[in-house]
């Protein structure tokens, strides 16, 4: 009995450290959580606005709280696959339903934060072949058939059978 209690008590420990193991080579997906809000955007609201021009300006809001409607708030949580955490909370103000001020700071190169290293190195890739004016190949078209080849007649050119 104290073996078989032992085990099981082994077992329970083990499988519960199994939540937390990250496996190599098993993809895990970013999970992003609300509104990217960037510093252009926050420049570019000035006092006085309505709330459609900022809703225009800043998207949507993630929250907007019944009891406090002229309170608007930007909620970021971005889960990167590899367990970083960025968030972000940006609060915005409305005074008789003009925009006031908000509060809070945008997060610093929030595309290098959420973005892989990976998606990184493609565009890193991208601007130089840019920069070397490597041109890349034209996407694949059908091309025209030879001649000498037998294609296979168009929908438009098959005669109907009549009964």
């Amino acid at each position: 009995m104290p073996r078989f209690i032992a085990l099981s008590l082994l077992l329970t420990v083990l499988l519960a450290g199994c939540s937390s193991l990250r496996f190599p080579g098993v993809y895990r997906i970013d999970i992003p959580q609300g509104n990217v809000v960037t510093g252009e955007m926050l420049a570019d609201l000035e006092p006085g606005m309505t709330p459609e021009q900022v809703r225009f300006v800043l998207g949507p809001p993630t929250l907007t709280d019944p009891f406090t409607p002229d309170t608007w708030f930007y909620l970021l949580h971005y889960q990167t696959g590899n367990a970083e955490t960025v968030e972000q909370q940006i609060v915005v103000f409305f005074e008789g339903g003009q925009y006031s001020h908000y509060d809070g700071e945008p997060v610093e190169n929030v595309r290098e934060r959420t973005s892989g290293r990976r998606d990184r190195e493609l565009e890193q890739r991208a601007r130089d072949r840019k920069e070397d004016n490597v041109v890349d190949p034209e996407p694949l078209n059908d091309p025209a058939p030879d001649p000498g080849t037998q294609t296979t007649p168009d929908a438009t050119s098959v005669p109907i059978p009549r009964s």
